[in-house]
């Protein structure tokens, strides 16, 4: 089980050209996958392949994702002194062969027309793509760690929940097995009453006693609460994905609290019903950041 919260960063350099860069990437809770990509215009043509790398490892999330150039890395253009140097070694040597007196000067260079050319810098070269492909990976791995330790902690919470909730069913099951007994006991008690003669063996008291038993009986609500508390920890155990699935499970679990308390509301029961709803509420705020 993992969160959708995390962070990572991380760095990768080429030590042969002097290219370094970084490389973050965060996290927090949202029902799909979505990937905000911050990438500079001249790397923009690496969005395909860096999507496809995350979505390899993230299922859910908003994820952003942020690549930087490290200070101190190679300059985004370099100059070209060829020409300068041509056109000095053509004047030194014009200058000695016709003994002109002077001094060539750093000046005199390059205040010539285009001394300099400027070189951009290649980004299709295989060294980008091989860097980003390096400092995004570990940041995933950063991240996926924090995930993976913020999941830990919530399924130790959600585990803690779910067993306190079955043992307050548990607590319902004995309860609620006594109510037909109890109703039909109201029935003969409202009976005599009104000062009518009361058979307990009468048919028509004991057709009233079966209806009433009939709308009391949340065996069935049990088992399946039962069966949805036992899913709950088999998915809690699954290295896959499983948030939605849990927040589904949530859904029929609180369906089926909201039935038993419809069937078995009396003094005793109904606040076991309250305290089962409260605990589920908790539930599902934390399965919200789950991915």
């Amino acid at each position: 089980m993992k969160s959708m919260t995390g962070f990572g960063s991380a760095t990768a350099t080429d030590t042969t050209t002097g290219i370094g860069l970084k490389a973050e990437i965060s996290s927090i809770n949202k029902k799909q996958f979505e990937l905000k990509l911050g990438l500079s215009r001249e790397l923009a043509m690496y969005e395909i392949p860096l999507r496809s790398l995350v979505s390899e490892k993230i299922a859910r999330g908003s994820v952003s994702l942020r690549i930087d150039f490290l200070p101190g890395a190679a300059d985004e253009k370099t100059l070209d002194f060829s020409k300068l140097r041509l056109v000095y070694d053509a004047a030194k040597k014009f200058q000695k062969e016709n003994n002109i007196p002077g001094e060539i000067t750093i000046s005199d260079l390059l205040s010539l027309p285009d001394a300099a050319a400027s070189t951009a810098t290649d980004y299709s070269d295989p060294v980008y793509l091989k860097l980003l492909t390096e400092a995004v990976s570990s940041s995933l791995e950063n991240l996926l760690a924090m995930r993976l330790h913020e999941g830990e902690k919530l399924k130790a919470d959600l585990l803690k929940r779910i067993d306190f909730m079955e043992q307050t069913v548990e607590k319902i099951r004995p309860l609620a097995a006594r109510l037909p007994e109890l109703q039909k006991a109201k029935l003969i008690e409202k009976i005599k009453d009104l000062d009518i003669p009361v058979d307990t063996n009468d048919e028509r008291i004991l057709k009233e006693a079966v209806i009433f038993a009939d709308k009391l009986d949340v065996t069935e609500e049990i088992t399946r609460l039962t069966c949805h508390f036992n899913h709950f920890r088999k998915l809690s155990a699954s290295e896959t994905a499983v948030g939605r699935s849990l927040d589904f499970l949530v859904q029929e679990i609180f369906r089926e609290c909201n039935t038993l308390g419809t069937k078995a509301a009396s003094t005793e029961i109904s606040p076991l019903i309250v305290e089962l709803k409260t605990e589920l509420e908790k539930i599902r705020e934390q399965v919200q950041n789950i991915e």
